[in-house]
């Protein structure tokens, strides 16, 4: 436990300020995202034409083709979403730098908390679909798998991360719904949160709106008015944006935190997992380096995961 708490007090120096707005999962996430995204850098995959795919004619060579992909899929993923959420918080530092600046603040922070949703809707699911098919996927892997095995699911929300985007209405006859964008209250509907988180998580997300768009929120913490007699006095205060970010940050700590962990914690468990195949293009080292064993996403996994190879 000592150990613990001093790895913990020396990520909170080296990342002072994400501690001091986002506790100490902030300081956490800035490491970890700083640590795992060097493996990132210059990594390639390649994926073969649909067109030659249809081609193959031997299902032991489609099922080693389509599960080198999927797993492709999966670390692609996961390491755009970390370096994404690392660029989303490092942008909530940079606007509480002198000179502070609340909207810019509000506009990073509403973007990291609308990634969470969107990573959770499609990784989560995958430490346990892994975990679950492990010696099925290692079998196509080996090319050895006679037969024809695919979970079209994961590999629609794996494709739906990459390429979900805003979609006209008459473009989307053309375009597969897989590249389609939901609503955000889709993804926090799909994210299935507790009761408690979903309520604060809607009331984060509203303030956060509320600032990023042209209404009376976003003009408010820079004006105040007081009454005196008949008369009103409007008063000019442009220089609150420091105190009003940790004011926000003290008021949705749960709600911030929560957001984090759902964003890092679910790439980096999904970085974790590929480690237990046997493909060295989706080795990630770094997270090794990383414990999850007091997560009881990557317990549940790993039990799933035992309970297949006894079996």
């Amino acid at each position: 436990m000592e150990r613990r708490e001093e790895w913990i007090a020396a990520t909170r120096n080296k990342y002072p300020l994400d501690a001091a707005l986002f506790g100490t999962m902030g300081a956490v996430s800035a490491k970890l995202c700083a640590d795992v995204s060097r493996d990132f850098i210059g990594k390639q995959f390649e994926f073969m034409d649909t067109s030659k795919y249809e081609e193959i004619r031997d299902v032991a060579r489609m099922n080693q083709v389509y599960w080198r992909e999927t797993l492709f899929r999966v670390y692609w993923a996961a390491a755009l979403n970390l370096l994404r959420h690392q660029r989303w918080q490092a942008g909530c530092i940079r606007a509480f730098k002198a000179p502070a600046s609340l909207l810019s603040f509000a506009a990073s922070l509403r973007g990291l908390l609308e990634a969470s949703l969107d990573v959770t809707y499609s990784l989560r699911p995958v430490p346990y679909t892994l975990a679950d098919n492990q010696m099925m996927v290692e079998s196509a892997l080996a090319g050895s798998l006679q037969q024809f095995f695919v979970i079209e699911e994961l590999e629609n929300r794996l494709i739906h991360f990459v390429y979900g985007r805003k979609v006209a209405r008459a473009d989307k006859i053309a375009i597969p719904t897989t590249h389609v964008a939901l609503e955000p209250k889709d993804y926090r509907n799909a994210a299935d949160l507790p009761e408690g988180d979903r309520e604060s998580f809607s009331e984060l997300y509203d303030e956060l709106c509320g600032l990023c768009h042209p209404t009376a929120f976003s003009l408010a913490f820079l004006w105040n008015e007081k009454r005196r007699g008949d008369a009103t006095t409007v008063h000019i205060t442009a220089d609150e944006d420091e105190r009003k970010i940790r004011n926000l940050c003290q008021k949705h700590e749960k709600a911030i935190e929560f957001a984090m962990s759902l964003s890092v914690t679910g790439s980096a468990l999904c970085l974790k997992t590929l480690n237990w195949f046997s493909l060295p293009e989706v080795g990630c080292p770094s997270i090794e380096r990383w414990n999850f064993d007091d997560i009881p996403a990557w317990r549940k996994a790993q039990e799933r995961l035992s309970t297949r190879l006894i079996h």
